[in-house]
């Protein structure tokens, strides 16, 4: 393997904001989520609702990384559309991304005592107790958390799925994972 190129590397401009994640929601559900180098969605349950967690206590979420496909680079079909239909591509950040299309369209549950009463409409009986999904919220409580819940965007503008997996590659590749000891010890820790 050669970290060599053929040519300097170019700058590239990305556009980074924070946006509500409904917004981001709604603008990605029709996006390609999933692109040819992308993994399938792995994400448990568990870390799915830890997202929602998450925003709930306002702690930062890590950005999103999406490719504009309307932009000049990609190439267009012949009614000026993107090849693929896609307006965006999806190059990091999936599994978040699909949790809040999730969470905002009902189709995942956290517990209810996570919100105050007077913002929860309804529920529903599980083994863990009372459950409730957005949609369970009431009106007040849904523009409370839409208010609340952020995610960072960083868009770029590539012209090739292969330029998206090259970026793909730099943000995942260039990490070390945590270890399960690692863990363990903040589980232990936390506790």
């Amino acid at each position: 393997m050669t970290r060599q190129t053929a040519h300097p590397i170019t700058h590239q401009t990305l556009t980074a904001s924070n946006r509500s994640a409904r917004e981001v929601a709604r603008l990605l559900a029709a996006g390609d989520l999933s692109p040819a180098y992308q993994r399938g969605s792995v994400w448990t349950d568990d870390q799915r609702i830890g997202l929602i967690r998450s925003w709930l206590i306002g702690m930062p979420i890590p950005a999103v990384i999406i490719n504009d496909r309307l932009a000049p680079p990609w190439p267009k079909a012949v009614d000026g559309f993107p090849l693929g239909n896609h307006l965006y591509g999806v190059i990091d950040g999936k599994q978040r991304i699909e949790t809040a299309i999730a969470w905002f369209d009902g189709l995942l549950p956290v517990p209810a005592s996570w919100f105050p009463a007077e913002q929860v409409a309804d529920t529903t009986v599980t083994d863990d107790g009372l459950y409730v999904t957005y949609q369970q919220l009431t009106p007040t409580g849904q523009r409370l958390f839409t208010n609340r819940a952020l995610l960072p965007v960083i868009e770029t503008a590539v012209g090739t799925i292969a330029e998206e997996a090259d970026l793909y590659l730099l943000v995942n590749a260039a990490g070390t994972q945590q270890t399960e000891a690692d863990l363990a010890n903040a589980k232990l820790i936390s506790e």
